[in-house]
């Protein structure tokens, strides 16, 4: 049975996905959750507290995603790390709302522990991937942590663009996925793979 607490974080994730962060408040979760008014303090310090705990579960949710998409099938790492950002991608457009929380550290306690935890996690497992990738001899000159920043930044811009309908003219009669081939086999230079059916 659903506790109050992950019923709180499902409503809010839902709010999120419907309205964004328009009206908001820990009143309005409560309507949305079918609880008392007071029944989020009870469980969180604040606003703050929970779009935290919603943020946290949610990068838990996305570091899976990764995972179940890049597990290794085979032995190369570079097929994993390519289906790697197809899977941040795929969750990132499957969950738009809590994604662009995820992203608002300003609204966010970055002191919180489970926030810190799992967002964390989720930068450990690309760079993971992208250390391996490289011990092909893929972009072994480039810098592990600058290497990892440009592939979790450009996945996160593609993603981004896309949720907020900000892709110019040119861009949007094509689709994620090849917006994705460009950045990923032609820019960053990953062999394609034959599993690209995702986005």
């Amino acid at each position: 049975m659903i506790g109050t607490r992950e019923t709180l974080i499902a409503a809010t994730v839902a709010h999120l996905d419907a309205r964004g962060l328009d009206g908001l408040t820990l009143r309005q979760v409560a309507r949305d959750a079918g609880v008392s008014h007071g029944a989020p303090l009870r469980h969180f310090a604040g606003l703050s507290a929970l779009l935290s705990a919603v943020a946290a579960a949610s990068f838990d949710t996305m570091t899976e995603t990764i995972r179940s998409r890049s597990a290794p099938l085979d032995d190369d790492p570079l097929p994993r790390l390519f289906r790697a950002g197809r899977g941040y991608v795929e969750y990132a457009l499957a969950n738009p709302g809590a994604y662009q929380l995820m992203f608002r550290p300003e609204l966010l306690d970055r002191t919180d522990p489970d926030y810190l935890r799992a967002s964390t996690a989720a930068y450990d497992e690309l760079a993971t991937l992208t250390a391996s990738a490289q011990t092909t001899g893929w972009r072994s000159e480039s810098p592990h942590e600058l290497l990892t920043g440009v592939l979790w930044a450009g996945v996160h811009g593609i993603a981004s663009l896309q949720i907020q309908g900000a892709l110019p003219p040119a861009a949007t009669s094509v689709d994620t996925s090849g917006l994705l081939d460009v950045f990923q086999i032609d820019l960053a230079g990953l062999p394609e793979t034959t599993d690209r059916n995702t986005s």
